[in-house]
């Protein structure tokens, strides 16, 4: 049984250097004067997610009952950096993301609390302080053995267009995700069970009201033919599977004094709607969850170094 990490969440979530993951971002610092020497830029972000569900961006329902903790540790590295050039930043990016559940029943043949282990690896594409384009690979590692190891990349490219419009930025963008190696969703039969690939179209609003931040992601997966599997073996079908929206709200714990950090606390709400029947199956015979409406609830702790 396979299932599904921004990175958007996980890896899908933040809005740091490399990757789409969490509100509240601190301002950057002042770019660098050309004639000082180039230094290497790093940065750390470590964050804790509570939810009452385990959601991937694929929509497959991982863990209903219980807690659901997920720890997140990225590291940014600013490797090239020009505020006067078309290619204004080159960034790196690395870390390590989990999943971890108070309810084991049903988790896999070595039931553990420690549900999931992803590293993450990317480089992002800085051009004219605008569009970022972001090359990212992840990997899946089932702790309990529900599923094998696999291997993905995706391809981003999002557009800041917060200059023009200050209220109420829209922030799109685009992705291609691809299985580069084994299934990232439930395979029944592994032996016709192939590669596929899905494009996310999305966008993330977000409006200031003095100390609380607001977003409002949203997006859809448009999936290939084989993406999913049917209990049969046979390909889910093509076209939108995943429509997703919410709302999160992020506060800056300002009384933290900055020499520890950059410290944000957050809460959101996600609703995502199920098109596709090789995703309903692996939700309903894998899962034991035949719902194509889903409500997720979550809150959190960030903190930016």
């Amino acid at each position: 049984m396979k299932h599904i990490p921004t990175i958007h969440s996980i890896l899908a979530a933040t809005t740091f250097a490399a990757l789409p993951l969490t509100a509240g971002t601190p301002a950057e610092p002042a770019a660098t004067m050309e004639s000082a020497p180039a230094k290497l830029k790093l940065n750390v972000l470590l964050q804790l997610d509570v939810s009452d569900h385990y959601i991937t961006p694929r929509g497959l329902n991982v863990q209903d009952d219980g807690v659901i903790f997920q720890p997140l540790v990225l590291l940014f590295a600013n490797l090239y950096s020009n505020p006067s050039g078309y290619l204004t930043d080159v960034s790196l990016t690395a870390g390590l993301w989990s999943s971890l559940h108070t309810e084991i029943e049903g988790s896999g043949p070595d039931p553990s609390h420690w549900n999931e282990f992803d590293p993450i690896f990317g480089l992002s594409f800085k051009f004219a302080d605008c569009l970022k384009f972001e090359t990212n690979y992840t990997a899946f590692k089932s702790m309990t053995d529900a599923y094998p190891l696999s291997h993905h990349l995706e391809l981003k490219l999002s557009l800041d267009d917060s200059k023009w419009l200050k209220t109420f930025a829209l922030n799109p963008f685009v992705a291609y995700w691809r299985e580069l190696d084994d299934k990232a969703t439930v395979a029944f039969d592994a032996s016709r069970a192939d590669e596929s690939f899905y494009f996310t179209l999305g966008i993330n609003p977000a409006i200031q009201f003095d100390a609380v931040k607001l977003e409002f992601p949203t997006f859809i997966n448009i999936v290939g033919n084989e993406f999913y599997q049917q209990v049969d073996g046979s390909p889910g079908g093509s076209g939108l599977a995943v429509f997703c929206t919410g709302v999160k709200a992020s506060v800056p714990l300002k009384f933290i004094p900055q020499e520890y950090g950059f410290w944000t606390w957050y809460a959101g709400v996600k609703y995502y709607h199920l098109n596709n029947d090789g995703l309903e199956d692996g939700n309903e015979f894998a899962f034991g969850d035949d719902d194509t409406d889903l409500v997720q609830f979550s809150t959190g702790l960030s903190i930016f170094f």
